[in-house]
């Protein structure tokens, strides 16, 4: 028997880490956007080849035997919650299996982001979906609480692949830099949590924080006469624009040399299906 579970990506735009001694308890407040196309993670009971850690440690705090793999439109490593899609689809997939809750599953992909040290909001996130996310308070989904920004219905977003940053070498060194910045663009969301808000403060935090350095805003920030803002998370570049404008941005983006990846909001989060062959036989929202 075996499964199939689609994650949407998340790429977070500001955040505060919060760490406790229990790892469901620990997280982050903020905010991001969801993605689709997402990962598409394939289960399967019984002995097999499992390539990546965050799958490994799913599969043995799950207490199975099973082996995984994975279709995903981008790389590990730049800052699109992938390793917690993952984790988040590994754990799904195996619930469907198993007859276990979706609510267990993500909790348990949730301890292993933190265990691993590779993300602290992104499983929570992507557990429930919603286009824009904002996350009030820090855990594990069933621990930490989200709310949904809607997203304009025309809204597409663009990326742009810069570099890959080990997320426990961004996490150290930002540390004191998030206590600080990110405590005033949180309460000016959370006070008006609308779309508008969401881009002009993710565009600002992030200029704050260092990801949108000036050499980067000078060559993209033309580009914004076809989009309403645009935010760096670690090594990916996120540009927020309308669908009758994508290709004109598309096209400024990479005149300025930033090749790009097209996505839509993710309204939908997570969800896992029991296959027999390639017949579903049953589902786990």
């Amino acid at each position: 028997m075996s499964a199939v579970a689609r994650v949407p990506l998340h790429v977070t735009s500001i955040w505060l880490p919060h760490y406790a001694d229990d790892p469901l308890a620990t997280g982050s407040v903020g905010c991001g956007v969801l993605l689709e196309p997402g990962a598409e993670v394939y289960v399967r009971l019984g002995p097999g080849p499992v390539d990546l850690p965050h799958i490994q440690r799913v599969i043995s705090l799950m207490g199975a035997s099973a082996s995984a793999s994975y279709r995903s439109p981008v790389e590990l490593g730049y800052g699109y919650g992938l390793s917690g899609a993952l984790a988040l689809g590994t754990a799904l997939g195996l619930a469907a299996l198993l007859g276990r809750t979706p609510l267990e599953a993500a909790q348990i992909a949730h301890i292993v982001e933190v265990e691993l040290r590779t993300g602290l909001g992104d499983v929570i996130a992507e557990f429930h979906g919603g286009g824009i996310e904002l996350r009030t308070s820090p855990g594990a989904p069933g621990v930490g609480r989200v709310e949904r920004i809607d997203p304009p219905r025309d809204l597409v977003v663009l990326t742009s692949e810069l570099n890959k940053i080990p997320t426990p070498e961004m996490l150290r060194a930002l540390s004191d830099k998030l206590s600080s910045i990110a405590p005033k663009y949180l309460r000016k969301i959370f006070a008006d949590p609308t779309y508008e808000t969401f881009a002009r403060a993710s565009m600002e935090f992030s200029e704050e924080v260092g990801f949108l350095n000036r050499e980067l805003k000078a060559r993209a920030a033309g580009c914004l006469r076809y989009g309403d803002a645009l935010y760096v998370k670690k090594g990916v570049l996120v540009f927020l624009t309308r669908s009758d404008e994508a290709d004109y941005a598309e096209e400024c983006l990479r005149s300025a040399g930033l090749k790009t990846k097209r996505f839509l909001p993710s309204l939908g989060g997570a969800s896992a299906l029991r296959l027999d062959g390639d017949k579903a036989v049953g589902s786990l929202a």
